[in-house]
Protein backbone atom coordinates (compact mmCIF):
# COMPACT_ATOMS: atom_id res chain seq x y z
CA UNK A 1 0.00 0.00 0.00
CA UNK A 2 1.16 3.52 -0.84
CA UNK A 3 -0.10 5.99 1.76
CA UNK A 4 0.44 9.73 1.58
CA UNK A 5 -0.95 13.02 2.81
CA UNK A 6 -2.50 15.03 0.01
CA UNK A 7 -1.22 18.55 -0.60
CA UNK A 8 -3.80 19.50 -3.22
CA UNK A 9 -7.09 18.26 -1.76
CA UNK A 10 -8.96 19.34 -4.87
CA UNK A 11 -7.40 16.34 -6.65
CA UNK A 12 -9.98 14.05 -5.03
CA UNK A 13 -13.06 16.23 -5.60
CA UNK A 14 -14.37 14.08 -8.47
CA UNK A 15 -13.88 10.88 -6.44
CA UNK A 16 -15.68 12.45 -3.48
CA UNK A 17 -18.54 13.63 -5.67
CA UNK A 18 -18.97 10.25 -7.36
CA UNK A 19 -18.98 8.48 -3.98
CA UNK A 20 -21.62 10.82 -2.56
CA UNK A 21 -23.88 10.52 -5.61
CA UNK A 22 -23.61 6.73 -5.48
CA UNK A 23 -23.62 6.02 -1.74
CA UNK A 24 -25.79 8.93 -0.51
CA UNK A 25 -24.21 9.25 2.96
CA UNK A 26 -26.47 12.22 3.80
CA UNK A 27 -30.11 12.98 3.13
CA UNK A 28 -28.94 15.94 1.02
CA UNK A 29 -28.15 13.42 -1.74
CA UNK A 30 -31.65 11.96 -1.84
CA UNK A 31 -33.27 14.99 -3.49
CA UNK A 32 -34.40 14.78 -7.10
CA UNK A 33 -32.23 17.57 -8.50
CA UNK A 34 -28.72 16.54 -9.60
CA UNK A 35 -27.59 20.17 -9.40
CA UNK A 36 -28.70 20.35 -5.76
CA UNK A 37 -26.88 17.09 -4.99
CA UNK A 38 -23.67 18.38 -6.60
CA UNK A 39 -23.94 21.67 -4.70
CA UNK A 40 -24.44 19.77 -1.44
CA UNK A 41 -21.36 17.65 -2.16
CA UNK A 42 -19.28 20.74 -2.89
CA UNK A 43 -20.39 22.43 0.33
CA UNK A 44 -19.60 19.36 2.45
CA UNK A 45 -16.28 18.74 0.66
CA UNK A 46 -15.15 22.33 1.19
CA UNK A 47 -16.01 22.11 4.87
CA UNK A 48 -13.99 18.93 5.33
CA UNK A 49 -11.04 20.35 3.39
CA UNK A 50 -10.95 23.52 5.50
CA UNK A 51 -10.81 21.61 8.79
CA UNK A 52 -9.00 18.36 7.96
CA UNK A 53 -5.83 16.81 6.65
CA UNK A 54 -6.53 14.32 3.87
CA UNK A 55 -4.69 11.00 3.54
CA UNK A 56 -4.87 8.58 0.62
CA UNK A 57 -4.16 4.88 0.21
CA UNK A 58 -3.22 3.83 -3.34
CA UNK A 59 -5.15 6.88 -4.63
CA UNK A 60 -8.41 4.97 -4.14
CA UNK A 61 -9.26 5.27 -0.43
CA UNK A 62 -9.30 8.48 1.59
CA UNK A 63 -9.64 9.72 5.18
CA UNK A 64 -10.30 13.32 6.31
CA UNK A 65 -8.64 13.57 9.73
CA UNK A 66 -8.28 16.26 12.40
CA UNK A 67 -5.48 15.83 14.94
CA UNK A 68 -6.72 17.09 18.31
CA UNK A 69 -4.83 17.36 21.60
CA UNK A 70 -5.52 13.79 22.79
CA UNK A 71 -6.81 11.89 19.76
CA UNK A 72 -7.41 11.83 16.00
CA UNK A 73 -10.94 12.69 14.88
CA UNK A 74 -12.00 11.15 11.56
CA UNK A 75 -14.41 13.47 9.77
CA UNK A 76 -15.10 11.30 6.72
CA UNK A 77 -13.71 8.21 4.98
CA UNK A 78 -14.54 6.81 1.57
CA UNK A 79 -13.31 4.71 -1.30
CA UNK A 80 -14.42 5.27 -4.86
CA UNK A 81 -13.33 2.06 -6.56
CA UNK A 82 -14.78 -1.45 -6.66
CA UNK A 83 -12.88 -2.99 -3.74
CA UNK A 84 -14.15 -5.84 -1.61
CA UNK A 85 -15.34 -4.98 1.89
CA UNK A 86 -12.20 -6.49 3.43
CA UNK A 87 -9.99 -4.48 1.03
CA UNK A 88 -11.80 -1.27 1.97
CA UNK A 89 -11.26 -1.89 5.67
CA UNK A 90 -7.61 -2.87 5.10
CA UNK A 91 -6.99 0.39 3.23
CA UNK A 92 -8.60 2.50 5.97
CA UNK A 93 -6.62 0.67 8.66
CA UNK A 94 -3.45 1.29 6.65
CA UNK A 95 -4.10 5.04 6.64
CA UNK A 96 -4.92 5.04 10.35
CA UNK A 97 -1.74 3.10 11.18
CA UNK A 98 0.28 5.59 9.12
CA UNK A 99 -1.19 8.57 11.01
CA UNK A 100 -0.80 6.90 14.41
CA UNK A 101 2.87 6.17 13.66
CA UNK A 102 3.31 9.93 13.23
CA UNK A 103 1.39 11.27 16.24
CA UNK A 104 0.77 8.24 18.48
CA UNK A 105 -2.92 9.04 19.03
CA UNK A 106 -6.00 6.82 18.85
CA UNK A 107 -8.99 7.40 16.54
CA UNK A 108 -12.51 8.61 17.23
CA UNK A 109 -15.37 9.54 14.95
CA UNK A 110 -19.08 10.22 15.14
CA UNK A 111 -21.77 8.56 13.08
CA UNK A 112 -22.53 11.54 10.82
CA UNK A 113 -24.35 9.46 8.25
CA UNK A 114 -28.03 10.41 7.91
CA UNK A 115 -29.10 7.91 5.20
CA UNK A 116 -29.16 4.12 5.69
CA UNK A 117 -27.72 4.59 9.16
CA UNK A 118 -28.58 1.10 10.44
CA UNK A 119 -27.02 -0.51 7.36
CA UNK A 120 -23.82 1.49 7.91
CA UNK A 121 -23.53 0.46 11.58
CA UNK A 122 -24.14 -3.19 10.75
CA UNK A 123 -21.49 -2.99 8.01
CA UNK A 124 -18.95 -1.57 10.46
CA UNK A 125 -19.75 -4.17 13.10
CA UNK A 126 -19.43 -7.01 10.59
CA UNK A 127 -16.30 -6.06 8.65
CA UNK A 128 -14.19 -3.81 10.90
CA UNK A 129 -12.71 -5.95 13.68
CA UNK A 130 -11.12 -2.93 15.34
CA UNK A 131 -14.26 -0.86 15.82
CA UNK A 132 -16.65 -0.25 18.70
CA UNK A 133 -19.79 1.85 18.23
CA UNK A 134 -20.57 3.51 21.56
CA UNK A 135 -24.25 4.00 22.29
CA UNK A 136 -24.02 7.65 23.34
CA UNK A 137 -25.96 10.50 21.76
CA UNK A 138 -23.41 11.04 18.98
CA UNK A 139 -22.96 7.29 18.39
CA UNK A 140 -19.22 7.71 18.77
CA UNK A 141 -17.02 5.26 16.90
CA UNK A 142 -13.74 4.11 18.49
CA UNK A 143 -10.95 2.04 16.96
CA UNK A 144 -8.52 -0.37 18.57
CA UNK A 145 -4.92 -0.21 17.35
CA UNK A 146 -5.23 -3.77 16.03
CA UNK A 147 -7.93 -6.29 15.22
CA UNK A 148 -9.70 -7.94 18.14
CA UNK A 149 -11.45 -11.31 18.04
CA UNK A 150 -13.34 -10.15 21.13
CA UNK A 151 -14.04 -6.48 21.77
CA UNK A 152 -13.38 -5.79 25.43
CA UNK A 153 -13.62 -2.95 27.92
CA UNK A 154 -12.68 -2.78 31.61
CA UNK A 155 -14.83 -1.78 34.58
CA UNK A 156 -12.98 1.09 36.29
CA UNK A 157 -15.74 2.60 38.44
CA UNK A 158 -19.07 1.59 40.00
CA UNK A 159 -21.55 2.61 42.65
CA UNK A 160 -22.14 0.43 45.71
CA UNK A 161 -24.60 -1.99 44.10
CA UNK A 162 -22.13 -2.87 41.32
CA UNK A 163 -18.98 -3.01 43.43
CA UNK A 164 -18.59 -6.73 42.69
CA UNK A 165 -17.96 -5.83 39.03
CA UNK A 166 -14.97 -3.54 39.71
CA UNK A 167 -11.94 -4.36 37.48
CA UNK A 168 -13.90 -6.98 35.55
CA UNK A 169 -13.47 -7.38 31.79
CA UNK A 170 -16.53 -6.48 29.72
CA UNK A 171 -17.16 -8.22 26.41
CA UNK A 172 -19.00 -6.07 23.91
CA UNK A 173 -21.38 -8.02 21.71
CA UNK A 174 -23.38 -5.95 19.22
CA UNK A 175 -25.33 -2.74 19.09
CA UNK A 176 -29.10 -3.01 18.71
CA UNK A 177 -30.06 -1.52 15.36
CA UNK A 178 -32.83 -3.79 14.09
CA UNK A 179 -35.88 -1.80 13.01
CA UNK A 180 -34.62 1.18 14.99
CA UNK A 181 -35.58 -0.49 18.28
CA UNK A 182 -33.88 1.39 21.14
CA UNK A 183 -30.58 1.82 19.31
CA UNK A 184 -29.09 3.45 22.41
CA UNK A 185 -28.80 0.16 24.34
CA UNK A 186 -25.91 -2.27 23.89
CA UNK A 187 -25.68 -5.87 25.02
CA UNK A 188 -22.54 -6.69 27.01
CA UNK A 189 -21.37 -9.66 29.08
CA UNK A 190 -19.29 -9.90 32.26
CA UNK A 191 -18.19 -13.35 33.49
CA UNK A 192 -20.58 -14.85 30.92
CA UNK A 193 -23.54 -12.97 32.46
CA UNK A 194 -25.57 -10.87 30.01
CA UNK A 195 -26.34 -7.22 30.74
CA UNK A 196 -27.72 -4.18 28.95
CA UNK A 197 -25.61 -1.03 28.96
CA UNK A 198 -27.08 2.43 28.36
CA UNK A 199 -24.31 4.97 27.72
CA UNK A 200 -24.79 8.41 29.23
CA UNK A 201 -21.44 10.08 28.63
CA UNK A 202 -18.00 9.51 27.15
CA UNK A 203 -14.80 11.36 28.07
CA UNK A 204 -12.01 11.37 25.48
CA UNK A 205 -8.69 11.43 27.32
CA UNK A 206 -5.05 11.02 26.46
CA UNK A 207 -4.48 7.38 25.57
CA UNK A 208 -7.93 6.10 26.59
CA UNK A 209 -11.67 6.75 26.66
CA UNK A 210 -13.95 6.67 29.71
CA UNK A 211 -17.49 5.45 28.98
CA UNK A 212 -20.08 6.10 31.69
CA UNK A 213 -23.63 4.78 31.87
CA UNK A 214 -26.14 2.44 33.47
CA UNK A 215 -26.01 -1.35 33.53
CA UNK A 216 -28.97 -3.67 34.15
CA UNK A 217 -29.96 -7.32 33.87
CA UNK A 218 -33.32 -8.94 33.11
CA UNK A 219 -34.22 -9.09 36.82
CA UNK A 220 -33.87 -6.23 39.30
CA UNK A 221 -30.20 -5.26 39.09
CA UNK A 222 -29.53 -1.65 37.99
CA UNK A 223 -26.33 0.30 38.66
CA UNK A 224 -24.06 3.10 37.50
CA UNK A 225 -20.80 1.97 35.95
CA UNK A 226 -17.73 3.40 34.22
CA UNK A 227 -15.90 1.46 31.50
CA UNK A 228 -12.45 2.11 30.09
CA UNK A 229 -11.63 1.72 26.40
CA UNK A 230 -7.88 1.30 25.97
CA UNK A 231 -6.90 1.23 22.29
Amino acid sequence: MIIKQLINKEDIWEDFLNFCLRSKPYLDFCCGSRIMRINAARRIFNGFCESSDVYACDDTSYIFNIELADYNCIQFAFTNHSKSNSQKVKAFHGIMDHIRNINGKYFVSENRRTFKVDFYKKWLDRYDKRVIIVNNKDESILWYNKEKMEKTLKVVGTNRSARHLQDKIVKYDIINVESGINACVTQISIDDEKYLFDCKRISLREGKVLIQGMISDDKTFVANIALEFNP
